[in-house]
C-alpha cells in the first residue's frame, strides 16, 4: 500500500512539474509578432488597386482585434472554439468527450484542438500529425498561454489564419474578397470568412462557393446555439448571396 502511495505521489509530482514547466519559457506576444506585411498597391489618387500575398503566413494583413468587426471574432469562435475564454490552452472537457466518442465508434469522431493549439501549429508549420508532433503542439499551446493573454492568443490567431487562395489574416481576406476592412464585415460575410479556415482549400470561394455556404450555414447555426444571433437571424443570413470581388 505504502509502495503504491509513493508510486502516485512521484507521479503526481511529475506532472506538477511538466505543467509549470511552461512559465519557465513563456512565449510572448512581441516574440511572435508579424514583421513583414503585405504590399498593397495604389493609384494616384490612393484608391487601393490590389494587394500583394504570398504563401508566407508573415506577408499578410495584421490588425489590432479592435480592429476586426465583433461578428467575425463571435463566429470564428463559435466554429472553431465555442469555451475559449473559459478553459485554459486545453479543453480537457473536450478532450474527454473525444476520448469517449472515439472509444464508442472505434475511430476519431471529433477533435479537442482548443484555438490556442492551433496557433501553436500554426507557429510550427509541421505537417505532421504524429503523436510527437501532438505532444509538440501541446508544450507550445501551454508556452503561449503561460505568456500572453487571451486577447493576444485571439489576435495573434485571427491574424495568421489561412482563408483560401493564399491568403493569410481575417484583413487581408476582408479586403481581397469584399474590398472592406474587417471591421466592416457584415454577419453574412463574416459567417462565410470564418468557415473558410475548416478547409482553405476544398472551400475555396472561387472554386467551391457551395461547399463554402454549407460550411457557412453550419457556423450560423453555431451562432445561434452559442446565443449570437437569433435561430431566425441565423437562417436567414444563411439564405443571403454574399458578393466576392473577383480575383485580382
Amino acid at each position: 500500500r505504502h509502495r503504491w502511495q509513493r508510486v502516485l505521489t512521484w507521479l503526481l509530482a511529475m506532472l506538477l512539474l511538466i505543467r509549470l514547466l511552461p512559465f519557465c519559457a513563456p512565449i510572448y506576444a512581441a516574440d511572435i509578432a508579424q514583421s513583414q506585411l503585405a504590399v498593397e498597391f495604389s493609384d494616384r489618387n490612393g484608391l487601393r488597386l490590389g494587394t500583394l500575398l504570398t504563401r508566407d503566413q508573415e506577408h499578410t494583413a495584421v490588425v489590432p482585434l479592435d480592429k476586426v468587426s465583433p461578428l467575425f471574432i463571435q463566429a470564428i469562435l463559435s466554429a472553431e472554439d465555442q469555451r475559449f475564454y473559459q478553459h485554459g490552452a486545453l479543453d480537457m472537457r473536450a478532450v474527454v468527450r473525444s476520448l469517449l466518442e472515439a472509444a464508442q465508434a472505434r475511430r476519431v469522431v471529433s477533435g479537442a484542438s482548443t484555438i490556442t493549439m492551433q496557433l501553436a501549429r500554426m507557429l510550427e508549420q509541421a505537417p505532421s500529425r504524429a503523436l510527437s508532433q501532438k505532444a509538440q503542439e501541446v508544450w507550445l499551446a501551454w508556452r503561449l498561454s503561460a505568456g500572453m493573454s487571451k486577447d493576444e492568443i485571439l489576435a495573434a490567431y485571427v491574424n495568421r489564419l489561412p482563408i483560401g487562395s493564399n491568403i493569410y489574416g481575417v484583413e487581408a481576406a476582408s479586403q481581397v474578397y469584399f474590398g472592406i476592412p474587417a471591421s466592416e464585415l457584415t454577419l453574412a460575410q463574416a459567417s462565410l470568412l470564418a468557415a473558410l479556415p475548416n478547409d482553405p482549400i476544398d472551400l475555396d470561394p472561387y472554386f467551391h462557393l457551395d461547399k463554402l455556404q454549407q460550411r457557412q450555414a453550419y457556423v450560423l447555426g453555431r451562432m445561434a446555439v452559442d446565443g449570437y444571433v437569433s435561430e431566425a437571424k441565423a437562417n436567414r443570413v444563411g439564405t443571403e448571396t454574399v458578393a466576392i470581388e473577383t480575383r485580382q
